[in-house]
């Protein structure tokens, strides 16, 4: 969490910063009494929009954790984005989505066509590794381009993602392990709160035994992306960088910012994306589903969680298990 900031020359921060999108993309909330609240955690209060935009330019690292087919929520981090330009930040930006084994083939579109968001998603091969439309996310590429920010890979190659897939952790020799601080087990009552987690995401169908070595691989990935925010940081000279990615990899307890403060590193601001439920008008309700930690008394999962309508109601569990339940 915040623990420390940065200066920002005050003669870079202007009197005020750019208005946040007037208009949803997603159709389902819009009505709803937490549309567009910024819940502060720590303060358990509203925050306005210009106060997370100057906590972002003061914090050496940025988290913000989406849900992939969310087009609002990429439109607030393009959002975060403008607003940190505008106060005389050019922080790294790493994205979640594009592996390390593609980092060459973004250097190379940038190199070639700088500037060019609308074809970075095919240059990386987006599609082919299942995200959502390139479209949706072509906005927060767009607001790093247009502000000088570097775009850069932050997830863990296929070939080291499938060597843990196969043989966990023990697959990486030690000097690695280290290196990303895997060495270190995380606290007993996060382990198991991550395999619950990760069930649950995938839908209560995962066998007994395959969930330490799901397991093991979402740690690596954790530590893959913390390693790449610090390494950016490092090699632009930049002193800051943001992190476009899934809200359960940014959660300060056992994410991302768990592997930074491995690092040494305590400026960390963390903005998780909420989408709306029609049963609940609590922000309290969110915290207890999303925020375990802060509910049993230990520090905040999130700086801040920013509420957005939600793009549709389907039930993908539901669906597939269907589908499983036809094949068979």
């Amino acid at each position: 969490m915040l623990l420390a900031t940065l200066p920002i020359d005050a003669a870079a921060a202007p009197d005020s910063i750019p208005a946040v999108p007037d208009r949803w993309e997603s159709e389902l909330g819009r009505d709803h009494p937490l549309a567009g609240v910024i819940w502060d955690v720590q303060e358990g209060r509203e925050a306005e929009p210009e106060h997370v935009a100057r906590r972002a330019a003061e914090a050496r690292f940025v988290l913000l954790g989406e849900v992939h087919d969310n087009p609002d929520h990429h439109r607030l981090q393009a959002w975060v984005l403008d607003a940190m330009a505008a106060q005389g930040a050019k922080p790294a930006v790493i994205f979640e989505m594009i592996r390390l084994d593609r980092a060459e083939a973004l250097r190379k579109h940038l190199e070639e066509s700088p500037g060019d968001a609308a074809g970075l998603g095919d240059a990386v091969g987006w599609k082919e590794e299942g995200w959502p439309d390139w479209e949706m996310y072509e906005p927060v590429a767009e607001a790093a381009l247009a502000s000088g920010m570097p775009i850069r890979a932050g997830d863990v190659t296929r070939e080291e993602q499938d060597q843990v897939s196969q043989a966990g952790l023990d697959a990486l020799d030690s000097d690695r392990r280290s290196k990303l601080a895997l060495d270190r087990p995380l606290p007993p009552d996060q382990a198991e709160r991550m395999k619950e987690e990760l069930q649950r995401a995938h839908c209560d169908l995962l066998p007994e035994h395959a969930l330490p070595v799901v397991a093991q691989v979402q740690r690596l990935r954790d530590a893959v992306l913390a390693h790449s925010l610090v390494s950016s940081v490092e090699e632009d000279h930049r002193g800051q960088a943001v992190l476009i990615a899934g809200r359960g990899h940014v959660r300060a307890d056992r994410g991302v910012p768990w592997y930074l403060r491995q690092h040494g590193e305590e400026a960390v601001l963390v903005v998780g994306l909420v989408q709306v439920e029609d049963e609940h008008t609590d922000p309290g309700a969110y915290l207890r589903a999303h925020d375990a930690a802060s509910s049993a008394g230990g520090s905040p999962t999130f700086d801040y969680l920013w509420f957005t309508p939600r793009p549709h109601d389907r039930d993908f569990c539901a669906e597939l298990k269907e589908r499983m339940g036809g094949e068979g």
